[in-house]
Order: C-alpha cells, then structure tokens, then sequence
C-alpha cells in the first residue's frame, strides 16, 4: 500500500531528473568540470631534504649563538666549541659588541653574516665526531648518513652537518623547517617555495576552499540555476498539472517532491566535482582529507537557498526566465547587503573601537584598533584625537593598516605619554626589510595638548614599556631590561638635556622569543615573562638592578604558542590562547588553580590593578572576566555591556574603567561592586544607519556568502577566531570573529520560510 502512495511522487523525481538532463547547460556545466579536474590533476610538488639554514629556520638567532657561545666556553669537547672555533674573528668581534651593546639582540646584518658562515660551516667537512657528538641524540636519517660516514656525497655531508646542528639545540629549530619545496606541473619545475611541506599542506586546504566556493559555490550555484529553473515552472504547465492532480497526491508534497528532485540532481554534480578534487589531492599530494566530502551538503545547501527563491517565482508567476531573473536579483540583494555591511563594519565600527585605556592623571586616554590616540573630553563627551605629529598630521590614519604601536605609557612625573613606534623603511629594492631599526620612541606633553615629538629611540627588541612604582620608565626587550635617564651634554647656554635608555639588568641576557609576553608587578615593579612555556620573574634590588629570581617551565614549549601575562601581589595569573587561566605562586610559581572562564576563547588583554588584589582578563570575544587575588577565586560581577567590551584599564586600587559599544566608557568600584558613572558620544549618521538599517536587514537576509566559513573551518586550520590577515603569536592583535554555525542557521530558516510560503501558495491556488 505504502509503495503506491510513494509511486506518484517518485515518479514527480524521475521528470525532474529527465527535464534536468535534457538542459544543454548541463552537459556544458559537466564539460567544465571535467576540464577543470583534468588541468588541475597534473599539479603536485616535490620536496628536496634542506641543506642551508634560511632566516626563517631558526627561532631565535641571538638565543642560539649563546647557546653555542656557552657550550663552548665548558671544558672538554662539545658540538659549540667546533662550531664556534669555525667562526670568524671578525664576527666573533661582532658578537662580542651585540652582547655588550645590546644584550640578548642582533642586528640584521650580523645574523647575515651568521648565517652565511653556518652554512660555510654546514657546506665543509662533516662535522661528526664520536666524541663530540655523543651526548647528541641524532634523528634516524642522521645516525644512517653516520653509518655511511666514508662514502657521502657532498649534498649527503651537508645535510648530516644540518641535522648535527640542529639535534645540538632542538628548540632554537622550526620543527617544519625540513626541506625545500618546487612546485611541478606536467614534468615543469618551479624554483624553489619558501614554504615548508606543512604549510604547503595548508596551502592546498586554501586552494581547495577557493575552488570550493567560486568554482562550486559561485559559478556551479548559477549554472545550477539555469538549470534547474524550468523544472517547477513546467510542473504548472497546461495538461501537466491537470495530469498530475488527477491522481491521489498531495499539492504541497508534489511541489516539495520537485524540489527535492532538483536539488538531489545537482547534488550529484556537486559530488562529482568534489570527489574528483578530494582524488586529485589524495594522489597529488597525499591529502586523504574525508571532511572534503562534508562540503557537498554545505554546497548542496546554498544551492537550495537559490533554488527556493527560484522555486517560489516559478510557483507565482510560472516562468522559468522570471525565476531566473527574481533568484539574480534575490542574490544580488544578500551581496550588496552584505559588502555593505563589510565595508562599514570595519572601517566605521571596527577600526574607531577604542580597545586600550591609559588613565592619566586627571585625563583618559583611549587607542583605537588602528593607534590613533584620543582623549576624553567629559564636558561635550567626545573622544577627540591627540598623539598627532609636530605638523599636526595623524600618527596612524584611521583607515589604515595598523602600524606596530607599544605602548603608550603615562609618565606621571613628567605628565606626558610614551611610545615606541616601528617605522620599518623597504629594503632595497623596494622590497620588505626583515630587520628594522630600532623603534622611535614619541613623547607627548600635557602641556603641549599632548603632540608627539620624537625624543630618541627606544632599545633593539623592545617588547614593552612599563611606568614603574618608582615613576621610571622602562623598557624590557628581549635580552635586558632598560631604564630611561636623562643626560646633559655641553655647559652653560649650550647645555642640553638628552634622554636614553640605559640597561638596567639582569647580567645575563634574558634570551626571550619575539613572542614572548612580559607583564609588571604595578606595586613592587617586579617583572614576569612569559617565554615559550617558561615563567621568569626578575625584580629590582636595592639599587634599582634587575636580579633574576626565579624561572620555571610550567607549561610545555609545544603547548605555548601564545600567551599573556599578569603580576598582582604574589600571584601570577597566565592567560593561554586556548582559554585557560593558570594562577601561579610568584615564590616558587606552582600551579594553584587552572580555571577556564569562557571556554576556548582566547584572551586578548590581561592587566593587573594596583593594589595587588584584582586582575582583569578581557578575551577575544570580547568578555570581561576578574580574578580577585585576595581571596583566590573569580570576582563573579556582572558588567555591562558583556560581549562588547573592548577595553578595560584600572584606574586606582578598587576602580575600573571599561569601553563598550565601541566608544562608551563605564566607571565601576569594584569594593563594593556598583557603577559609578557611565558616558558615551552621540552616534555618528553612518553608525545609526549600520545598528538600525543595515544590521537589521542583515539579520533576516540568508547569508550564503558566509557559508564558505564551514568550508574553510573544514578544509583549513580556521578557528572561530581567526586573525586578520596575520599569522601572528601576538593576542592582543585583533581577530575577528568567524561566524560557522549561524549562517547555516538563519539560511536554514529563511529557506524553511521560502518553502512554506510556496507550498502555501500550492495548496490555495487553484490551478
């Protein structure tokens, strides 16, 4: 009985499979296919064992010459004195004037000059000796090019010698940094990629994703269209409708049975094009990667939202070009909505958001995404733009790509803000320059409405400036930390004031990584760094001297990739960029808790207040969270504005200031915990007409442009929190966020809407 209630309605699939296949544009749209899969399969890469160390293989230069410098300086042979004794004099003089100069950097031309004598050394003789080596753990091919010592080439010696070196200190290595990659095309070979097989891995999964979404989700979706257009418009044809209705069958299911038929057709397609690639890059380049075969229902899904739109004009007015037309203009529609809402979001929403607040003196100070500073005027209540240059030019224009800012500081004695801004010159050439100057360090008076001016530099290697308890300023780069004094040269009416940065500690160098993430104690102006899983604390002595006094590995290097840090009291807080929260000691920096307030998402801003007793952590999706240290658990206070908070600053022992809403500033005393006050400028003409007319019909719209995140979130490493355009340790950079899940959703129910409007339509009309 069942399987004759089911027959009309198969039948209703078999002509719309029929009526699909007998369009030209199908057969043309598989033509294109296949060609595309056949130019496609040809391409591929080979990979040629590494020999010469690039700039990019090592982590940290000036780390690894002294580690090699100290292995060499120990009794007995070791891998660093034959390596070192290999050295120049005039580098190792070189060296010696970096160390004293300044500690735990090099320049760009002494790591040139490095690297171009390690591989001399690599090229040369092998460097393998039994009793040099043998507290060495060599890798597999290493110890097998050992064995053939006397019968190596001159290609196999140097690459015993790379991986000697290397195995000597393992964690100064990139681990991917293994080979050198050419791209090869039908027997071509390209010269070689300065990419390594992983990200070259990555780079296919990009690939793939681009293919996806314009040669599938773009260019298939309208062909599919095309299509498909003709099938439910011929359903209400004269003698087919009256056919069909003459047999026992539902109106509504007839219409969704059309549907489900042009939909199931193209699926076909889309699986076709989609299994050839996922082949292609199995065989090419062995990327068995079965989520590819998740992306036809994505695929399939934007398609539907289309074929809806056109399913809903052929029930209506009948007409296949009419559907055609009113899908074109529907996706047209959702593409103007939504570049609309991409050009205005970030440049007039995104880029003014204040996300650092300097309290300063009786002023706050506020940065937005792209550096510019302003100040708060409470009398009108507007954020009015300071920090501009002697000409009255901006120090970074608001539409602009964000410059590389530390700081500022306020320097409470001198009333004045501080920064350190790189101005990296190109190369020659015109290229990029991998080793800038060092940063230029600006200050601005009060008095002088807070105009910058350029007072100096600030050291190689600044990571970050800091206005201790005592009212110095420092600077902590990534081998010592720096004290900024002011010196007078000449006499009488010549005399002038010059102000530098002299090194304040500690002895040996603090050999941290670029990524490294430094943060002070704001009551005892203690220091904590945070270097590749490793927590160091150094602190003043009596004399103001930075002393190291403690350094421990509390998480491992691989698991660290990035994190921020935070010094109230005796109590270190870690934020790691998978969400978790480590609260240390600061006596021997034991783990006491390990909270994870927000899930997996990253932090962006971690600040300690004066006073010692509270820490804020502000994360990526931009949610207040504070730890009070006093009593040793999560404050537990309801701030508002939760979920658009950009800033957060302390502004005394008990007092936080934070921004939501992009420029609207809030008071609150935290002991006990009340608002105190709350301001916020009038909204700009372009930022009404985003909150109330473009946002909301945003909001209805599908978006299937958006749909490509879930292919990207498949294909590639995409997080839901994904950079901008960096590929950056740095927390504090901005991410945006990557909406996967509410696309398909809100798409889920506009089409459920489509199709209950048609079927509606259906089962009243008469036809």
């Amino acid at each position: 009985m069942r399987a004759n209630v089911m027959r009309p309605y198969l039948a209703v699939l078999k002509d719309s499979f029929r009526e699909a296949l007998a369009s030209r544009v199908l057969w043309i749209l598989l033509v294109v296919i296949t060609v595309v899969l056949v130019l496609v399969a040809p391409v591929g890469f080979k990979e040629r064992k590494a020999t010469r160390l690039q700039r990019n293989s090592v982590r940290n230069w000036p780390s690894l010459i002294a580690k090699i410098q100290n292995r060499a300086g120990q009794e007995g042979p070791s891998p660093g004195r034959q390596i070192f004794g290999k050295l120049s004099a005039p580098l190792k003089k070189r060296l010696a004037e970096a160390a004293e100069q300044s500690p735990g950097e090099l320049s760009g031309d002494v790591i040139e000059a490095l690297g171009e004598e390690l591989n001399g050394i690599i090229d040369g003789p092998v460097l393998y000796d039994a009793a040099v080596w043998h507290d060495v753990g060599l890798v597999k091919e290493a110890r097998e090019l050992v064995g053939r010592a006397g019968t190596l080439d001159a290609a196999e010696a140097a690459r015993l010698n790379r991986l000697s070196i290397e195995a000597a200190w393992p964690s100064e290595f990139h681990k991917d940094d293994g080979g050198e990659t050419r791209i090869v095309y039908l027997g071509f070979e390209s010269e070689v990629v300065p990419l390594s097989q992983k990200q070259l891995t990555q780079f296919v999964g990009v690939a793939l994703m681009l293919i996806i979404n314009y040669a599938v989700g773009v260019f298939g979706v309208f062909a599919a269209i095309l299509v498909t257009s003709s099938i439910i418009p011929q359903m209400f044809e004269g003698g087919a409708i009256d056919l069909l209705l003459s047999k026992p069958v539902s109106r509504i299911m007839l219409f969704l049975t059309k549907f489900a038929g042009g939909c199931v057709f193209i699926g076909l397609i889309a699986a076709y094009f989609i299994s050839g690639l996922w082949l292609i890059a199995g065989a090419r380049f062995g990327i068995w990667n079965g989520a590819l075969f998740l992306c036809i229902p994505i695929m399939l899904f934007l398609f539907a939202i289309y074929y809806g739109v056109s399913a809903l004009a052929g029930v209506i007015w009948r007409n296949a070009i009419v559907s055609v037309v009113v899908t074109v203009l529907f996706w047209a529609l959702c593409f103007g909505v939504g570049m609309l809402k991409g050009f205005v979001e970030p440049f007039w929403i995104n880029f003014p958001r204040l996300v650092k607040l300097i309290p300063a003196g009786k002023s706050v100070l506020g940065i937005n995404e792209t550096g510019v500073v302003h100040e708060w005027h409470g009398r009108d209540a507007t954020w009015n733009e300071v920090f501009t240059g002697d000409d009255g030019s901006r120090n970074m224009r608001s539409f602009a790509v964000p410059q590389p800012i530390i700081g500022p500081v306020y320097d409470a004695k001198r009333d004045r803000i501080l920064a350190a801004a790189q101005s990296a010159p190109p190369g020659p050439g015109g290229g990029f320059n991998f080793f800038p100057p060092a940063p230029a360090l600006l200050a601005g008076n009060r008095t002088g409405a807070w105009n910058r001016k350029k007072i100096g530099t600030a050291p190689l290697g600044t990571l970050a400036l800091f206005a201790s308890p005592a009212g110095d300023i420092l600077a902590v780069t990534r081998g010592a930390v720096f004290r900024l004094t002011a010196k007078t040269t000449g006499k009488g009416k010549s005399a002038a004031t010059q102000e530098e940065f002299t090194r304040a500690g500690p002895e040996s160098a603090l050999l941290l990584d670029p990524s490294a993430t430094v943060a002070m104690n704001p009551d005892s102006g203690a220091i904590v760094a945070f270097n590749r899983g490793t927590v160091l604390i150094v602190e003043p002595d009596a004399k103001g001297k930075y002393v190291r006094k403690i350094d421990k590995e509390v998480v491992p290097a691989k698991d660290s990739k990035a994190a921020l840090a935070a010094f109230a009291g005796q109590t270190v807080l870690i934020a790691l960029a998978d969400g978790r929260i480590l609260v240390l000691d600061a006596t021997d920096l034991t783990i006491s808790q390990e909270l994870r307030p927000v899930g997996e998402n990253a932090p962006r801003f971690v600040a300690a207040g004066p006073g010692g007793r509270w820490v804020s952590v502000l994360f990526h999706n931009r949610k207040l969270w504070l730890f009070d240290v006093k009593n040793g658990r999560p404050a537990g206070n309801s701030f508002g504005g939760q979920g658009d908070i950009s800033a957060v600053a302390f502004d005394g022992p008990d007092h936080l200031l934070t921004i939501d809403r992009g420029t609207r500033m809030t008071h609150y005393d935290l002991d006990p915990f009340q608002m105190r006050d709350r301001a916020a400028p009038e909204l700009k003409n372009v930022e009404i007409a985003f909150y109330y007319v473009i946002m909301p019909i945003y909001t209805v719209l599908p978006k299937p442009g958006e749909l490509g995140n879930a292919v990207a979130y498949l294909l590639t490493d995409l997080n839901e929190l994904q950079e901008l355009g960096r590929d950056s340790p740095d927390l504090s950079q901005h991410r945006e966020k990557v909406e996967v899940a509410e696309p398909i959703w809100s798409s889920l129910a506009f089409l459920a809407v489509i199709l209950s409007l048609a079927s509606l339509y259906v089962w009243r009309t008469d036809f």
